[in-house]
């Protein structure tokens, strides 16, 4: 490659990323100014009846809206690469090759299965997992009171956590496809990647059952239904 052509390359890379940081900005500041109306819509649906917050430092508030502010920006900044990605390969590719039309489908799944995650994690596991936490408290005769940190860190910890968990059928076909196992082998060690499942939600999540079951339980069906699609595929 002479020099003109890297001359050229690294232009592209700068302007590029250039732009992938300033949205990253943009979103940064736009999710800063809508983070109390979020941070009070996750109280108002989460937080259970007779908990209350407190506010413990003089910054804490400011902190966790930048903190929110900051997650937001690098989901943004990792979608735009995605995309940005994927335009380059969709330009290599002839228009209508199958390598277009599996990225694309790739995509898509990551992100379905993202928001799969995220969806479960705030309608059904948060709600659950906290008001038990909260009952088991209130029957040992104490008062539920949760730091503003506390409180949405392992808010924003378990949903994220939930919505990259979502991703595993992605990672067992992603296995099939480079032929590093098949179908009846994943399979035969079922047994053993449930145990691992277990041990990952006892590691991830509070410790107790109901949430451990709550995250292991979804993950063994994705595994599942990833095998399931294996076959399908003939990947068998």
């Amino acid at each position: 490659m002479d020099r003109d052509t890297w001359v050229t390359a690294a232009g592209s890379v700068r302007r590029h990323a250039a732009l992938h940081l300033l949205l990253a900005g943009a979103l940064f500041l736009g999710a800063f100014e809508l983070a109390p109306a979020l941070l009070a819509e996750l109280r108002d649906r989460l937080l259970p009846q007779d908990a209350t917050l407190v506010y413990l430092a003089p910054a804490e508030y400011l902190l966790l809206r930048f903190r929110l502010a900051g997650y937001a920006a690098l989901c943004g900044l990792a979608l735009t690469a995605g995309i940005d990605a994927w335009v380059a390969l969709r330009g290599r590719l002839a228009v209508g090759s199958p390598g277009v039309a599996r990225v694309t489908a790739v995509l898509l799944a990551a992100l379905a299965l993202f928001a799969a995650g995220v969806a479960y994690a705030q309608l059904l596991m948060l709600p659950l997992v906290l008001e038990y936490l909260h009952g088991d408290a209130a029957a040992a005769g104490f008062a539920s009171t949760y730091s503003l940190s506390a409180f949405y860190s392992f808010v924003l910890l378990l949903t994220v956590t939930l919505g990259l968990a979502f991703e595993l059928p992605l990672a067992v076909l992603l296995v099939l496809r480079l032929e590093l196992a098949t179908v009846a082998q994943l399979a035969h060690y079922r047994r053993h990647l449930a145990v691992g499942f277990f041990v990952l939600a006892a590691l991830i999540t509070p410790p107790d059952v109901i949430s451990q079951f709550l995250l292991a339980v979804p993950l063994l069906l994705l595994f599942e239904l990833s095998l399931l699609a294996g076959r399908v595929s003939g990947k068998d």
